[in-house]
């Protein structure tokens, strides 16, 4: 399309909205809240009358939370405010709360950083002990087992227990007594550490989270702690919630499905029940549906592998992909199993995935693969299991692709994608069975431009695992990808190795690694646009057999090392990280961003000629302030380069690059133009692929050609 651009401002500051996080609970205790306490070396002779609410702990020593103590530095140190000595086989402490009215308490949550056992009494009655305790009442010598503090500089509490069932009927209005006992493992233990933290919440205890992602529809999961009915408000501001979705029948696992929405709209959303409302009609609250199939839209997709440590390195992973985003949200993301360490239970999922994304949860859907960990407490055969129960997949071809007939393999559509996950752990990957023969019926059925194919198993790598060795590796190498290339993929992504690595344009592939020849190499450059170049396929659409791009993104919790010298690999990088892509028209570009939030790799693929950007037409717009400009970035493309022209007489143009590159649809100039003249300003696309071009100016006149964005 032509247009003319309103010239204004432009820019090399970027300005771009920060994410804002959910209102907190009331907190009644946590670090720093007040203490008495006492250290056990020795029988104190007093049972567990010091739980009691009217037990004289006047002689106790004051401090304020977290206490312990940490012979092996730096450790625990960072957790520690009041200090004990050491040894100790337990420490007794004991906190007061004020409650107004007890009877509009909703939720009473109790969660600790600890190291190795503890046990919560709150008027005398026990309220929760964590899984290292034994059964039985706890002695001064009671031995836990070994369990880590988070040793961090400032408390990981982990996922809240909801302890109002047993502390309610023990609550009173006025001052209340939480008791906390912390145990040693061992009377020669290097640490033992407290820091606990009671709070006062509502029913919510996991998400809202979004699943089943289509053009028309979405569904919106979360989990209460206590049973009712499900309600989901929607519409198109906070304010204006018009919509409604009711599921009657009292239940704790909630699960709506939101129909008949306009594709590629943004909506707002509430949940709760049909009597409350437990979160949202908010800013944060909002998610964008997928656009129609085949649409040509710019599309992020953040992809994480191996990510479910629940520890330091999965939250410098997050927290570096969120400043590279600068906020903002993907249009989906991936994990490729292994989400939640070590046994995939439903409480390593809510530390490892619902406590540790909440905001992208709630407002982009998740696509998951069954990892090697995830399928120790999950049945692909059965589809039953933690995974099976928390997630909402695709079976029945409902977002696009074949029915597969199981939530273990599964296709889906979004804008120009089309995206394939198989199930590499515990079904059968023969070339013969029922997941292969349904990958080539799916590929058959699919016209889209890209097809991207995800699962857990790698068919290349020499990281923590072994592509030549481990027969999961191994059969989806060989029966997998021969169905695949044939069907045209475009990218494969794999976790399982501790690792990320990124292979060359490859097609043909099929055995070990000392049997890749040249032949099987589409590209052996770098696949970078400002480098060897992006790798390229002559056009659109599915094509057989003109090469993939296969990555090892496995890092995004933890590293673990590796020979690293696949030779099918064109980098392979011990970091952790996880991975970026772009897809805009024919152009896909992928970035690898390490836990500091640097890129340490990227490549593009271009499928076709035409780059397939439109211009910028009438979109450039005046900001709050005169040196402020923003635009809508041109369809098609990937980011915005900016250019500013000087105008001195009619027609009588000069103009040079402002800006290139520009993830963003603002900027600001301080620039003062020349007396006599004005200054004007274009925006045009590009992507890896090309740009786009610029149209004209508000006098109908072409930009004349110049100075390039680099």
């Amino acid at each position: 399309m032509s247009g003319r651009a309103a010239l204004r401002a432009a820019a090399a500051v970027l300005c771009l909205a920060a994410s804002a996080t959910a209102g907190a609970a009331t907190v009644l205790v946590e670090e720093g809240s007040a203490l008495r306490w006492r250290r056990n070396a020795s029988d104190p002779g007093i049972g567990l009358a010091w739980v009691q609410e009217g037990f004289d702990d006047s002689g106790w020593p004051q401090g304020v939370y977290g206490i312990g103590y940490e012979t092996a530095p730096p450790g625990a140190t960072g957790l520690i405010a009041t200090a004990v000595a050491s040894p100790a086989a337990s420490v007794y402490t004991r906190a007061r709360f004020t409650l107004a009215d007890p009877s509009a308490v909703q939720a009473l949550l109790l969660s600790a950083d600890y190291d190795d056992g503890f046990a919560a009494w709150i008027n005398g009655v026990e309220v929760y002990r964590s899984p290292q305790m034994p059964a039985g009442t706890p002695a001064w010598n009671t031995v836990a087992a070994s369990h880590e503090s988070s040793n961090g500089s400032s408390p990981s509490y982990g996922a809240a227990v909801d302890v109002t069932a047993a502390a309610l009927p023990a609550l009173h209005a006025g001052e209340n007594v939480l008791a906390v006992g912390v145990w040693n493992a061992g009377a020669t233990s290097s640490d033992l550490v407290l820091v606990p933290k009671l709070e006062l919440g509502t029913p919510l205890r996991r998400g809202p989270y979004l699943q089943l992602g289509t053009p028309t529809g979405v569904v919106v999961r979360w989990r209460t702690s206590t049973a009712m009915d499900s309600r989901v408000l929607y519409g198109p501001s906070p304010g204006e919630l018009s919509g409604s979705v009711t599921v009657p029948g009292a239940r704790t696992e909630h699960v709506v499905a939101l129909a008949g929405l306009t594709p590629g709209a943004r909506y707002h959303y509430a949940i709760g029940s049909s009597a409350q409302v437990l979160a949202g009609g908010d800013g944060l609250h909002t998610f964008v549906t997928a656009p129609a199939a085949g649409t040509r839209r710019a599309t992020r997709v953040w992809v994480l592998g191996d990510s479910g440590t629940a520890d330091a390195g999965q939250r410098a992973v997050r927290d570096a992909y969120e400043g590279f985003a600068q906020g903002a949200v993907p249009d989906l993301w991936l994990m490729l199993g292994d989400n939640a360490y070590d046994d995939g239970t439903d409480d390593e999922y809510q530390a490892a995935v619902f406590d540790m994304y909440p905001g992208t949860l709630r407002a982009s859907v998740l696509w998951p693969t069954l990892g090697n960990h995830d399928g120790r407490s999950a049945s692909s055969a059965s589809q039953s299991g933690v995974y099976y129960d928390v997630f909402t997949l695709p079976a029945q071809g409902e977002a696009g692709g074949m029915p597969s007939g199981t939530e273990a393999y599964y296709s889906f559509d979004h804008a120009n994608i089309h995206f394939i996950c198989l199930e590499s752990f515990e079904t059968d990957r023969s070339a013969a069975g029922a997941m292969m023969s349904w990958l080539e019926e799916d590929l058959a059925s699919t016209s889209q431009d890209w097809i991207i194919a995800f699962w857990h198993h790698p068919p290349y790598s020499k990281g923590s695992h072994d592509s030549d060795t481990e027969i999961e590796l191994i059969e989806m190498r060989a029966h997998a990808l021969p169905i695949l290339e044939a069907g045209g993929v475009d990218l494969v992504l794999a976790g399982h190795s501790h690792s990320y690595e990124r292979s060359f344009l490859l097609d043909g592939h099929y055995g070990g690694s000392g049997t890749l020849t040249a032949a099987m190499i589409a590209d052996g450059g770098d696949g970078r646009p400002g480098g060897d170049g992006a790798y390229s396929k002559p056009q659109l659409g599915p094509q057989p057999n003109q090469g993939a791009v296969y990555v090892v993104a496995g890092s995004s919790g933890q590293i673990s090392g590796g020979p690293l010298n696949h030779p099918a690999m064109f980098v392979s990088l011990n970091e952790l990280g996880s991975l970026a892509l772009d897809v805009a028209g024919p152009a896909l570009e992928a970035r690898f961003v390490d836990g500091d939030g640097m890129v340490l790799d990227s490549f593009a693929l271009c499928k076709g000629s035409d780059p397939m950007i439109e211009d910028a037409g009438d979109t450039l717009r005046l900001g709050p302030s005169p040196d402020a400009v923003s635009w809508t970035r041109p369809p098609g493309a990937s980011s915005s380069d900016l250019y500013r022209g000087t105008l001195s007489g009619p027609f009588l143009y000069t103009h040079a690059c402002l800006a290139s590159g520009l993830a963003g649809e603002s900027a600001i100039d301080g620039t003062i133009p020349p007396a006599g003249s004005a200054l004007y300003y274009l925006a045009g696309g590009r992507s890896a692929c090309g740009r786009g071009p610029l149209g004209t100016d508000s006098t109908g006149a072409l930009l004349p050609a110049g100075s390039p964005c680099p």
